[in-house]
């Protein structure tokens, strides 16, 4: 663990140089929003800039109401990449979700060229923009892999009618001298099993967070959970917690459920920060301040009492009371029981290409904590792919794209992806498919390894 008082950590934000636009970011922006009749899409970013507005107020009297209507998730989507990306509007970028939509859409703006010579790129944008207004990460990775195809070479990139009530079919052709591909994507949210663990570890967070402010002392808990989360039972910290309050030192356990460490807040450098700057409450900068470090693997929940910032409600300029819980599950079951259900996803796609040209599917995973651990995961999907029949199908590659936006740290970064490709042959097929070494947010090929970088 680094010195809490180190340099590194102990970083203000700069006063100058925030006039910067991204324009690769607006671009995706302003492409998509022309895809709207403009009298819909004002009606719609005024009604998104209401709500958020109307929420910043009652957050900075406490109360966590939502921010955006989630039946037009598109549009919150583009108002928070409007407020990254231009500095007149950057006030009210909100980093906790924020972070992980502006690399997206500078994505996005990046690949306009390729997507005007894409067939049925623009239809395919326009249908996210206009009808999937609640789900519109399907459709941005799959314009996310049509552009990698396109800048990789292909003659031929073009999307595949979709026949509402009939059959579904793949997403793309991709077409070049004696080599025709089939395409399916699938954007991997997290599966009901991987939703329920996180439920499972926000309730047991909970007591935790209770038992920290009826006693009216901050703490923080470190735990690492061998067995699943659902089994531990929601009241699996209350004695640890509960040992913790009666002593006046650290507590440690290490029992069949887990282990970790439960502990004061150290507040020195926190403190010391909110002196110079506001910083948004419950984001990764204030856990490095907490704890001298900040995982991105890992899973967290903070509650607390804060001073809001004057005319920035979703900041904090003083914490009075704070505990977080930071937890990562280190279950074999758990692990097993999420690539399950990357082979049914597989086992779905495989099922939407036709049988006239080979067939390769792009799983996207978006990562946001509390995954299994790279080398663990690989090791798991790449067995399940090793023993997976493609029958009938015409499936001879899977591509596993691993992306996460990352919540950084850094005082001269504001947004970056960590991205990583894995890739299975299906069926006795050999080498890697039609686009091998692709990433999905940089032109240039990954490094090399047992999967890409």
């Amino acid at each position: 663990m680094p010195d809490p008082l180190s340099n590194e950590l102990m970083w203000i934000a700069q006063r100058h140089g925030h006039d910067w636009r991204d324009q690769d970011l607006l671009a995706g922006a302003d492409w998509l929003e022309s895809l709207v009749p403009p009298a819909d899409w004002a009606r719609r970013a005024a009604a998104t800039e209401a709500m958020f507005q109307a929420a910043k107020a009652k957050w900075a009297k406490g109360r966590r109401v939502p921010l955006f209507d989630p039946a037009d998730t598109v549009a919150w989507y583009l108002h928070q990449a409007r407020r990254y990306g231009d500095p007149d509007l950057r006030s009210d970028f909100f980093m906790p979700e924020g972070y992980r939509i502006a690399p997206l859409f500078r994505r996005i703006g990046q690949l306009i060229p390729e997507f005007e010579r894409i067939g049925g790129a623009e239809d395919r944008a326009a249908r996210m923009m206009t009808e999937n207004l609640s789900q519109p990460d399907d459709g941005i990775y799959e314009l996310l892999v049509a552009g990698a195809y396109a800048r990789r070479g292909w003659d031929r990139v073009a999307f595949v009618p979709e026949t509402p009530g009939l059959a579904k079919t793949h997403d793309l052709n991709v077409d070049r001298p004696r080599s025709r591909w089939a395409i399916e994507c699938k954007r991997a949210g997290r599966s009901d099993y991987g939703r329920d663990e996180r439920l499972a570890g926000q309730r047991i967070a909970e007591r935790a967070h209770a038992m920290s402010r009826a006693a009216g002392r901050p703490l923080v808990v470190l735990a690492r959970y061998r067995d699943e989360l659902h089994l531990l039972g929601d009241d699996y910290l209350v004695e640890k917690v509960d040992a913790f309050l009666a002593g006046d030192r650290p507590f440690e356990w290490n029992d069949a459920g887990g282990d970790g460490v439960v502990l004061d807040v150290m507040w020195g450098p926190l403190h010391a920060i909110l002196q110079h700057d506001d910083i948004y409450f419950g984001s990764s900068r204030m856990v490095e301040l907490l704890l001298g470090t900040y995982n991105p693997a890992a899973d967290f929940t903070m509650d607390g009492d804060w001073e809001p910032g004057e005319g920035r409600p979703l900041h904090a300029t003083w914490v009075d009371h704070v505990s977080l819980v930071n937890w990562l599950s280190t279950s074999d079951e758990a692990a097993r029981r999420k690539s399950m259900h990357f082979r049914g996803l597989v086992s779905r796609a495989a099922a939407q290409l036709p049988g006239d040209r080979p067939g390769a599917i792009h799983v996207g995973y978006e990562e946001v904590g509390g995954n299994t651990a790279d080398a663990r995961r690989l090791q798991l999907n790449t067995r399940e792919m090793r023993s997976f029949d493609p029958g009938a199908t015409s499936l001879r590659m899977v591509y596993s794209n691993y992306f996460m936006n990352e919540l950084v740290t850094s005082r001269m970064e504001s947004a970056a992806v960590s991205e990583t490709l894995a890739w299975n042959p299906i069926g006795g097929a050999r080498g890697k498919g039609p686009l091998p070494a692709h990433m999905l947010f940089m032109d240039e090929d990954g490094t090399p390894g047992s999967h890409l970088r």
